[in-house]
């Protein structure tokens, strides 16, 4: 069962995500970054997210999805940013170990 908080459940399936272009966050380390991620992601890691709040890159209306290895740590992600007011996130279900491999990285 799919946690959800607000209108939008916490997860979203990668299969499920909109072809609109929406902001993509890789918040897994950055030696994980290095080795190959969604081409059109930016990277924010879980472990500075809290220092980047002033500096986030998205509004608390933007849409944005993020993913991790396999959903532990995006899931945590999206959980601390729907406390903070932005409704519009939610993790990408399995993470890259699940869907990577068949995605255009």
């Amino acid at each position: 069962m799919q946690r959800s908080t607000g209108n939008k459940p916490i997860e979203i399936q990668f299969e499920d995500l909109p072809s609109t272009g929406d902001a993509i966050i890789d918040c897994r380390s950055i030696e994980e970054y290095e080795v190959s991620h969604l081409d059109n992601s930016i990277h924010i890691p879980l472990q500075q997210l809290s220092l980047l709040q002033d500096a986030f890159p998205y509004t608390k209306e933007d849409t944005f999805y993020v993913y991790c290895r396999t959903g532990n740590r995006s899931s945590t992600f999206v959980t601390y940013l729907r406390s903070i007011g932005y409704k519009n996130c939610q993790s990408i279900a399995g993470g890259y170990k699940r869907w990577g491999n068949s995605s255009t990285c």
